[in-house]
C-alpha cells in the first residue's frame, strides 16, 4: 500500500460478531471497544459499515451476520 498524503493512520482492530446482540464489536488498540449494527435508526446503526465488517468476518472464516449484497 502506497502512502500518498501522510494523513493515514493504521490501527490494529479486533472485530467479532455477537449473535445474541446482533452487533459487530470492535476492539481498537489503545481506544477501547465500540459496536456497530445494521439498524439505521439506532445510535450505533450504520448498515453500510456493518455489511463491510460482516464481509471481512466472512472472508476470514469467522462467525458473521447475513450479508446483504
Amino acid at each position: 500500500m502506497v502512502e500518498r498524503s501522510g494523513k493515514t493512520a493504521y490501527s490494529r482492530i479486533g472485530v467479532w460478531y455477537d449473535i445474541e446482540d446482533r452487533e459487530i464489536h470492535l476492539s481498537i488498540d489503545g481506544h477501547g471497544l465500540s459496536t456497530v449494527n445494521a439498524n439505521a435508526a439506532s445510535d450505533r446503526g450504520n448498515p453500510h459499515l456493518f455489511n463491510k465488517f460482516a464481509k471481512a468476518l466472512r472472508d476470514s472464516g469467522k462467525s458473521h451476520p447475513t450479508i446483504l449484497e
